[in-house]
């Protein structure tokens, strides 16, 4: 592989990344995993030879984090990342801001391979291209011949300059207002717990697809109104505290895939988010309602128009030139502050669809399933990570709270539609 293109020895942050260093945290560790499960035990010899040949092809993700005056920055480190067991815990935080620890960390155990990311990194796209690239080049180095890589990258291909781009900077309309600030919205009452439990649902996609279509949606509006319809029925319970008194609003923080918006290479962050809400001091609302409103709203909102006030309003905040010029210490507080109140207080949980996973033909007969975890958020307390494999769609609730009565509620709507659904759940402290 070519060394001789461009590989710059620093990076600056991309814009949705810089929020994240100053607030990294035990109990918010601003970390998600993505994992693949192939259909024979790892050979960990052979996948340690293709973690060797795949990172270097991967160079913006080759750095460590390291501490400016005024920001943080990242620092090439041709190092190779140890390959480690498969931990119990779900997801838990990497020394990110230490100068010797890259900012993701692989896994293996059994037939699965994981890589947990920093948040700083990269977003699911990124994360699902280095995994599936990883896998396919272990694949081929125990005698599966790949006729060609696509959707992932050829280890043997040199990096395109476009793969390091800061697509926010590149696509930012600086004039346009930013978007309405958001009130708080309605969180799980009960106190969270130094403990990270995810509970899985796997039901046919199929399945899932014709509820969605008898109510005249996608399915992730679908999905999306489920969790705030399950949302709604813990709130008005009061089993999980007084919901007389709670928070009315409920708001579902879900991503968006900017590249389907502006033509990018980057591997780096480019997602945004919609903020589909509900508010239940109106009334109640059946659960074809909320269906309903949930579609029109990500219908209004999922727009390049719409989405581009949002990087207008976090470019501007970054150019700010009393920001700019502020120690970083105090940059950290500000920041820390900003998030909570534009990316925490705001939701009552997120739901990211990573969409459908497809793979190059001659390895899909290798592989079992895909899966994703969000990491914990102690004030949202709840979040839903989604991607669907082959005939299979995979629901991972991530919780910090004792109660399970979102995800029973969640997952006996589905059943009780006629459509099958297994459970799982892991749990351990981190």
């Amino acid at each position: 592989m070519t060394r001789d293109l461009y590989q710059p020895e620093w990076l600056t942050l991309d814009n949705a990344a810089r929020i994240y260093p100053g607030s990294i945290s035990e109990w918010s560790p601003d970390v998600y995993r993505v994992f693949i499960t192939l259909k024979a035990p790892i050979r960990v010899s052979i996948l340690e030879r293709a973690l060797r040949t795949v990172f270097p092809r991967f160079p913006y993700f080759q750095v460590n984090l390291r501490r400016g005056l005024f920001w943080y920055y990242l620092q090439r480190d041709d190092g190779i990342p140890e390959l480690h067991p498969l931990s119990s815990v779900p997801v838990s935080i990497m020394p990110a801001r230490s100068a010797i620890y890259h900012l993701l960390r692989v896994q293996a155990r059994d037939a699965t391979i994981a890589v947990d990311f920093s948040h700083v990194l990269t977003d699911g796209v990124g994360a699902i291209r280095f995994l599936g690239t990883l896998a396919t080049q272990y694949l081929r180095l125990r005698g599966v011949r790949m006729k060609q890589w696509q959707p992932f990258l050829d280890p043997e291909e040199s990096p395109s300059p476009g793969e390091y781009e800061d697509a926010y900077i590149r696509y930012v309309e600086a004039d346009l207002a930013g978007p309405p600030r958001l009130s708080p919205a309605y969180h799980l009452p009960q106190t969270a717990q130094p403990c990270f439990r995810v509970i899985t649902g796997c039901a046919p996609v199929s399945g899932m697809l014709g509820l969605a279509r008898s109510h005249g949606v996608s399915l992730t509006e679908y999905l999306v109104a489920l969790y705030m319809h399950s949302l709604a029925q813990v709130r008005n319970s009061g089993g999980a505290g007084d919901g007389a008194a709670a928070n009315a609003i409920l708001r579902i923080e879900v991503p968006v895939d900017m590249r389907q918006f502006y033509p990018t290479e980057t591997m780096r962050n480019f997602s945004l988010y919609v903020s589909p809400e509900l508010d239940l001091s109106l009334g109640a609302y059946s659960f074809d309602e909320i269906v309903q409103r949930v579609h029109h709203s990500m219908s209004m909102q999922v727009d390049r128009r719409e989405l581009a006030r949002q990087i207008a309003r976090n470019v501007r905040a970054e150019r700010n030139p009393l920001i700019r010029i502020m120690p970083l210490f105090l940059k950290n507080r500000l920041l820390s502050h900003v998030r909570e109140r534009i990316g925490e207080e705001p939701y009552s949980g997120v739901l990211s669809n990573l969409g459908r996973i497809v793979v190059p033909q001659e390895m899909d007969p290798h592989v079992e399933s895909f899966g994703v975890m969000l990491g914990p958020n102690p004030l949202m307390k709840t979040n839903c990570a989604v991607l669907s494999f082959r005939d299979d769609l995979y629901v991972n609730f991530g919780s910090v709270i004792e109660s399970r009565e979102l995800e029973r509620l969640f997952f006996s709507h589905i059943a009780q539609s006629d459509v099958r659904v297994s459970i799982t759940e892991r749990s351990s402290a981190p």
